[in-house]
């Protein structure tokens, strides 16, 4: 839920002339947003659409995510947990290395209110 919101905050900025895929790229987030759209546009459609309009395609289908345990005895798992994570997380995209949902969405927010702040006053992006 959290990638379909953040991904479809384009919208809001899309009608501020903002065009946030093209602003991503310029940003170098274009991992972080791209990885949000997939499983945006997966959550949507089953799958996340393929093809030259996004440059960073990441394919991914619904039902494709995973659980990363945290790297704590008794709940480490070798190759999937991280050293020095205490928390785990989600993420997809095991072939590239897994990436962190979590990590992307706050990735994803951050920019958004650091490069298009005076489109969301009054709104607290600190605690993503």
């Amino acid at each position: 839920m959290a990638c379909l919101v953040t991904y479809h905050l384009k919208d809001f900025l899309k009608v501020e002339g903002v065009d946030v895929e093209t602003a991503m790229i310029s940003f170098g987030s274009n991992r972080s947003f791209e990885t949000v759209r997939a499983v945006a546009l997966a959550a949507k459609h089953t799958k996340a659409t393929v093809g030259k309009k996004y440059p960073d395609n990441i394919p991914f289908n619904a039902g494709e995510d995973y659980e990363r345990p945290p790297a704590i005895a008794g709940l480490a798992v070798a190759g999937l947990s991280r050293v020095g994570d205490w928390t785990g997380g989600r993420e997809i995209a095991w072939h590239l290395g897994g990436l962190d949902l979590y990590d992307c969405v706050k990735t994803v927010l951050e920019n958004y209110y650091f490069y298009f702040s005076q489109f969301f006053e009054g709104v607290d992006f600190r605690d993503c």
